[in-house]
């Protein structure tokens, strides 16, 4: 059974999420050069839900041997509502249990979401990655927050004063990548057209683990 949603407060977890993004907003311009042939494993995280739980999936994909190298999963009571803006609260507490089982730890966090194209700035692309302290980037099908700026050929995502994403147009369709967490914008972008396939709408292990919620959840 799930808890009572009113036990979430909402108004503390968006003063929370302004007190943690405005630390990450000053240190974008500081992130690392992120060599995308030295990033050796991905993790991609998603969720599935059915009868008041969530089915938290990671699937661990090596971008070297171009395969799934690892998949775990936690099934959790959800606690907390869905509420727009505030989704890591209810997905990050199931992704921290499979997290903690991962064999093989990542060099990069992929999320179905968005990070810093956020209200707040601070999106569960952008609440894993400084949770984990690992570099994170968020990549959803719709918009959630922000400015969309046409610099050339190429369409990128203004929010809080920076350029924080970059719409990429692929198999019919739009993806909105968003820096997460201690990434640069451009290694951002290499590394999510390094891992699309012709055929899936997802960077492929994101769209592995999408699948592989489903999977769970219908067991």
């Amino acid at each position: 059974m799930s808890s009572s949603p009113h036990l979430f407060d909402a108004h503390r977890a968006m003063k929370l999420q302004e007190i943690l993004a405005c630390r990450v907003l000053e240190t974008v311009e500081q992130a690392p050069p992120l060599d995308i042939n030295r990033v050796k494993y991905v993790a991609a995280f998603d969720s599935s839900y059915k009868d008041g739980r969530q089915y938290a999936v990671i699937v661990v994909y090596s971008v070297v041997d171009g395969r799934v190298v690892e998949k775990t999963y936690s099934v959790v009571d959800v606690k907390v509502p869905y509420i727009p803006g505030l989704l890591a609260f209810r997905e990050v507490p199931g992704y921290m249990r499979a997290y903690g089982k991962l064999r093989y730890k990542p060099d990069l966090l992929l999320v179905d979401g968005h990070g810093l194209a956020h209200p707040r700035a601070f999106g569960i692309a952008t609440h894993l990655g400084v949770v984990l302290g690992k570099p994170s980037i968020g990549v959803a099908k719709k918009k959630l927050y922000g400015e969309l700026v046409a610099i050339g050929e190429r369409v990128f995502i203004k929010a809080h004063g920076k350029i924080v994403g970059e719409v990429l147009k692929h198999v019919n369709t739009e993806l909105y990548v968003s820096i997460g967490y201690n990434v640069k914008i451009e290694d951002a972008t290499a590394i999510i057209k390094k891992l699309l396939v012709e055929g899936k709408k997802l960077p492929i292990p994101l769209q592995i683990a999408d699948e592989y919620s489903k999977t769970i959840k219908n067991k």
